[in-house]
């Protein structure tokens, strides 16, 4: 699990913002949106409002699902729900079952990718509500209304501006929580420079559908070797979604991946592998087996 970032609460309270002034664009131009208009404006807000909450929700709460789910649904019906309502009841329902279907849907997006790979989805969903203020604008003119005078043609600049704004805006923020390649190559010739210097060893163990110990500590750009002893009959695996890592020595059972921390044990076997963590935070685990992580094998690892 990652801390709430600076990108994430801008995530949040940008797509707060744009509900709020929607919700007056609507009570004050209901009157020039035909009730299917007012159905699709609705839809549009509380869809892309609960895919933007469940995408950084289940990014920042990674392994609670059912959380970030419930929150980022939360989200999206009540934007969808506030902005439906000025159209009508059923308008009402559109946008509630759209921001309950986006929330569910970006939880779940941000729960199964890397964090890198939601940013992106994020930064998308942002661009698209912000959006929806100029299609109820739009929207609600009358086609006579459109072009009055010369200063109409400032509109598509300004357009243009706010858009691009909140895309610098959100990128400023983002660079905290974006590792660049420079950093983790320097990251590498640091830990592998380091080699001489005792390594930790952290034994996990899996007995009885358990992890054993299940909160694990390690200091920043130390090197350590996890392990994982299987104690069980069946295959027990341990899973962490980050990139912030440099692998220092692979296991045959470790699974390749730069957007995640893989390591499979088969029945009474061990495997380990050695890496650093290179940001401060709360790393969740779990296997992925199926049903495995239901019944309880979940941990968290501490990076200071």
């Amino acid at each position: 699990m990652l801390l709430l970032s600076d990108f994430h609460v801008y995530a949040l309270v940008l797509i707060s913002v744009v509900t709020l002034i929607s919700i007056l664009l609507s009570l004050k131009r209901k009157a020039n949106f035909p009730h299917m208009t007012g159905m699709i404006m609705s839809m549009f807000l509380g869809m892309n409002v609960g895919l933007t909450a469940g995408v950084s929700l289940g990014t920042v709460y990674q392994g609670d699902l059912f959380f970030s789910t419930i929150v980022g649904m939360a989200i999206g019906i009540l934007a969808g729900a506030l902005c439906g309502i000025c159209f009508g009841l059923l308008s009402l329902l559109e946008g509630f079952m759209a921001g309950l279907m986006g929330g569910m849907m970006g939880a779940m997006l941000g729960e199964m990718i890397a964090v890198e790979q939601a940013i992106v989805f994020i930064k998308i969903f942002l661009v698209l509500s912000v959006c929806t203020l100029f299609l109820l604008i739009i929207l609600s003119t009358p086609n006579l209304a459109l072009i009055q005078n010369k200063s109409w043609f400032f509109k598509p600049v300004l357009t243009f501006l706010l858009v691009g704004g909140v895309i610098v805006l959100g990128n400023s923020l983002n660079k905290e929580i974006e590792p660049s390649i420079p950093h983790n190559h320097k990251q590498s010739i640091q830990a592998t420079s380091e080699k001489q210097k005792e390594i930790q060893t952290i034994v996990i163990e899996t007995a009885g559908m358990k992890y054993s110990p299940q909160d694990i500590v390690v200091e920043k750009n130390s090197t350590f070797t996890l392990q994982l002893k299987n104690s069980d009959q069946i295959d027990h695996d341990i899973e962490i979604k980050t990139s912030a890592f440099t692998m220092i020595r692979e296991s045959n059972h470790h699974k390749i991946d730069h957007n995640m921390i893989h390591l499979h044990a088969q029945p009474q076997m061990t495997s380990e592998l050695t890496l650093s963590m290179n940001e401060v935070g709360t790393y969740t685990f779990y296997c992925t087996l199926p049903g495995h992580r239901e019944n309880g094998m979940v941990g968290q690892l501490v990076v200071k």
